[in-house]
């Protein structure tokens, strides 16, 4: 039996308090082994951290036990459960002040192995518990220390880098704000690699602050460049992350930024979704701005033109219906801009002053001969009309070549879908049997309502519905102007039986899709729907992935899991 064993705990207690009283300035060996004795004894002992409270109280005496443990690792779990107690804490100040506190009152405790893990694992903790994770990292790199006498230069860098780990794996790019992105070129060390990040997860997490980094704060930088240096899949991922930043926060500034949000492999830009995207985030000047801006800085191409004239002619908000902007656009003095303008002013006139200019005759002119009918000055009408008709041919002329350019222009690329004539029925194959998917004119009725057949006449009708603010179809059911229907068989789950993608785009490249799959219900086919989303964009399939740029600018992606769409 030991002597701890023989005595109960007071007798223990004092007797170790014995020992420290009259040791104050020195430790035997025999006495430092009864003091190890006694905490190794008491490790698990709720007393535990009474030992080392006393032993505290005693600087020479802590001191000495501190430095035979640092030089002896196996007496190490010793000083872990005295530390722990120490660093039960959880916000950031708290565990910093605790390292001034131990480190100018016991600096011996900077070449503990177990301080410094503690040091660096409890402060990264609390980076990634914290309510604002730049904060809290910013609180990390303005740490120092008072004490001179202590180096602390190495443990501070590993809490940095390991701050910014846990801040990258809390950061979630689809949320992050200017804001954030400006805080974390303030936090970053710089120093992570691929030796301390061994999570590819966080590594693509800093590669992409970096890039947004480097994007929004390196001056002179140019955009659409710096995103043409990293991997296709992150420029994607990259240009959504933009688009959702800026939209609360466009200006001039960041033009250059939302143009090469929106570049395409091809090396122009989506203008289409481009002006959606504006049209929905930007008031009427910043569009304007942003117009007058790609009219002075870019080389505009026919794609440019083709999107901004279908936008300024058929979106609701266009600014086009702004008589200032309108006035303001007619002032931009470039040749191929002028002309643009003036094809939209003619398309969207009413169809009085379209007659009119078509005879060749100004709405001036028009006033004047109503004003003066029945006075006698018929000549000047004749006279007037006379001289506009030989100007009205050579003018209908050019109106004819500009039509023929703009229906020669190339329908952007929808693969897979299919343009879906409303004469002809949609054909697939369920489980065998041939089906046929009408709508519009292909059934009696029309609109949004489909009607599904199968090779025995059996029919099934279906509405597409979608729950949203604004809708494809009109009050009637009827497609809205502007607006077409596509299709596509598409087999996500590699099933053999295909899912039936059905997707209404405007001229502006609003989109809404209806996934449906095919079912056998009592030997007859229906569809159950799987999905119906709205985006900006014709949405792409990849696998069992649906993706298109959401009503806010950002990617989204939806999986089909488990005969289920689960967005990502």
């Amino acid at each position: 039996m030991s002597f701890y064993e023989k005595n109960n705990s007071e007798y223990n207690i004092e007797s170790f308090k014995d020992v420290l009283e009259s040791n104050k300035m020195s430790l035997t060996d025999i006495e430092l082994a009864l003091i190890l004795n006694t905490l190794e004894y008491y490790h698990s002992h709720p007393t535990f951290p009474k030992f080392w409270g006393m032993i505290e109280n005693h600087p020479v005496i802590h001191k000495s036990v501190i430095q035979f443990i640092n030089l002896n690792r196996d007496y190490t779990d010793l000083l872990k459960g005295y530390l722990d107690e120490k660093f039960n804490l959880t916000s950031v100040e708290e565990i910093l002040n605790k390292i001034t506190n131990l480190l100018e009152t016991y600096p011996y405790f900077l070449k503990n192995v177990y301080f410094q893990i503690l040091a660096i694992q409890k402060t990264a903790n609390a980076v990634g518990d914290s309510s604002d994770i730049f904060i809290a990292a910013s609180r990390v790199k303005a740490f120092t220390l008072n004490n001179p006498e202590v180096d602390f230069t190495k443990i501070k860098d590993k809490m940095m880098v390991y701050s910014e780990i846990a801040l990258l794996d809390k950061v979630d790019l689809q949320e992050i704000t200017l804001k954030e992105i400006a805080a974390f070129r303030e936090v970053t060390s710089g120093k992570l690699n691929e030796h301390e990040l061994k999570d590819k997860r966080i590594l693509h997490k800093y590669k992409s602050m970096m890039v947004l980094h480097h994007l929004f704060h390196t001056p002179g930088i140019s955009a659409a460049l710096l995103l043409q240096e990293v991997t296709p899949s992150l420029r994607e991922e990259l240009q959504a992350v933009i688009r959702n930043v800026l939209r609360c926060n466009l200006s001039t500034e960041y033009f250059q930024h939302i143009l090469a949000a929106f570049a395409n492999e091809e090396g122009s830009y989506q203008y289409p979704q481009l002006f959606a995207y504006l049209s929905k985030n930007a008031d009427e000047e910043q569009l304007l701005s942003f117009i007058k801006w790609t009219a002075k800085s870019l080389q505009l191409d026919h794609h440019y033109y083709r999107a901004l004239k279908v936008y300024l002619k058929s979106h609701p908000r266009s600014i086009w219906k702004n008589k200032g902007a309108r006035e303001e656009l007619q002032q931009i003095s470039t040749g191929s801009f002028r002309k643009l303008i003036t094809e939209v002013q003619n398309e969207t006139a009413s169809p009085a002053i379209k007659f009119f200019k078509k005879r060749g005759i100004h709405l001036s002119f028009v006033l004047c001969f109503t004003l003066v009918a029945g006075s006698g000055l018929y000549l000047v009408y004749d006279l007037l009309t006379d001289n506009k008709e030989k100007a009205a041919a050579s003018n209908t002329g050019t109106a004819g070549v500009n039509e023929q350019e703009k229906s020669s222009l190339p329908e952007p690329p929808l693969e897979p879908f299919i343009r879906w004539d409303s004469e002809s029925p949609f054909v697939f194959t369920a489980d065998g049997q041939q089906q046929q998917l009408t709508f519009g004119q292909g059934n009696p009725n029309g609109g949004k309502s489909l009607v599904l057949k199968d090779s025995q006449t059996a029919e099934n009708s279906f509405d597409l519905i979608i729950e949203s603010e604004v809708s494809p179809f009109d009050e009637n059911g009827s497609l809205k102007e502007g607006y077409s229907l596509y299709h596509a068989a598409y087999d996500f789950d590699k099933s053999g039986n295909p899912e039936i993608v059905i997707m209404a785009l405007s001229q502006t490249f609003e989109s809404f899709v209806w996934v449906y799959s095919p079912i056998s219900e009592n030997g007859n086919i229906s569809l159950r729907t799987d999905i119906t989303v709205k985006g900006m964009s014709t949405p792409k399939l990849i696998e069992n992935i649906l993706e298109l740029i959401g009503d806010q600018g950002q990617s989204e992606k939806y999986a089909y899991i488990n005969q289920q769409f689960v967005k990502q």
